[in-house]
């Protein structure tokens, strides 16, 4: 019923070929000037969601790669703290050695140059009393003699008691 009434609505053969004409030209049109150019749209769109898809994962394997390599120059650097500490506490101990050793050379040195300084000197200071003991001695025996030896008798009986040691001995 409601088709008789409105007579827009209701299909005759006319409207029919006419809104299908149009329907058809419709979708030729679109078909060769806009469906070309939605279709190259989305084409285009989907290669640059593609492409910066694999963007981000080369970007992200690129990150990874830095970070495996910042982490590799870290433990670098971390081994050649490492090195450089140990070659630094083994050329200290190095230098406090020698420095040790040339420590104890120069006070074995220094020991030895006073030891023999204090040799001379007592060496000399000897010498010096010998000579003085010895000066000291003929004075002494000088005076002796010219007391004891002052008769003939007392000079014979001194020769024969040297003449006696000396025998013995």
């Amino acid at each position: 019923m409601l088709l008789q009434l409105n007579p827009l609505i209701t299909p005759n053969v006319g409207l029919i070929f006419w809104t299908a004409l149009i329907f058809i030209l419709l979708v030729v049109v679109l078909g060769k000037f806009v469906w070309p150019s939605i279709t190259k749209a989305l084409s285009d769109r989907e290669r640059s969601i593609e492409e910066a898809l694999k963007a981000a994962e080369a970007a992200r394997m690129a990150k990874a790669d830095l970070e495996n390599e910042i982490e590799k120059i870290r433990q670098e650097g971390r081994v050649e703290r490492e090195q450089m500490m140990k070659e630094t506490r083994q050329v200290a101990a190095k230098m406090e050695e020698d420095a040790r050793e040339n420590a104890t050379k120069e006070y074995n040195r220094i020991l030895e140059d006073a030891k023999r300084e204090i040799d001379s000197q007592k060496n000399n200071a000897m010498a010096d009393v010998r000579k003085q003991v010895a000066t000291l001695s003929l004075q002494i025996a000088e005076r002796l003699v010219k007391e004891q030896l002052g008769s003939e008798s007392a000079q014979k009986q001194l020769v024969e008691t040297y003449l006696n040691d000396i025998k013995v001995n």
